[in-house]
């Protein structure tokens, strides 16, 4: 191959970059082999989301959601099952919670299997809790993994309260809780 070739397709070969999501990856490596195919290549996106949700299924809404637990002086009032929902078309590896309470604790709780909300028990699994009312927001792995993916939770007051709690249960996802983007051969 003739010096000045070669010169010229390593110096197009390390100005390529590939584009996912707005951020550049490395330079494309170059060595005597080095082949680039001509014309514009291909540029994937996503979006990436989660919520709190009563609905089973999509579309979930937005915002907050609102629970409320009535008064239950002897004991803790019963707790509450809803959806995380994966509102984006990305993988997420984590999610960031928070909980607030007007009255009483609030805990989000999570079951390593499939909660038997009929029983309120975690039937051959671990409960993890997840974050709870006046803490920090808290960063954790439990979010709902596949894009449109759902999994189901578990909300309640640690104690007896003597009068109604309005709960309110946040998610956020950022770009660093969302799975690396991976480049495929076209």
């Amino acid at each position: 191959m003739p010096a000045q070739l070669f010169r010229n397709r390593v110096a197009g070969a390390a100005m390529t970059t590939i584009l996912f999501l707005g951020h550049a990856a490395e330079p494309v490596a170059a060595d005597a082999e080095a082949s680039l195919q001509p014309g514009p290549q291909g540029v994937s996106s996503g979006i990436w989301g989660a919520v709190a949700t009563t609905a089973a299924q999509a579309p979930y809404g937005n915002g907050p959601l609102a629970l409320r637990f009535n008064a239950s002086l002897l004991a803790p009032p019963p707790p509450q099952f809803f959806t995380l929902g994966n509102t984006g078309t990305l993988r997420l590896t984590a999610a960031t919670f928070t909980v607030t309470a007007t009255t009483g604790t609030a805990v989000l709780e999570v079951c390593s299997t499939a909660w038997n909300e009929t029983n309120n028990t975690c039937p051959q699994g671990t409960i993890t809790e997840v974050v709870r009312s006046g803490t920090a927001p808290r960063s954790a792995s439990i979010s709902p993994v596949n894009g449109g993916g759902t999994i189901r939770a578990r909300a309640r007051i640690t104690s007896a309260i003597v009068s109604a709690s309005d709960v309110g249960i946040s998610v956020s996802v950022n770009r660093a809780q969302v799975r690396a983007a991976t480049v495929a051969n076209q």
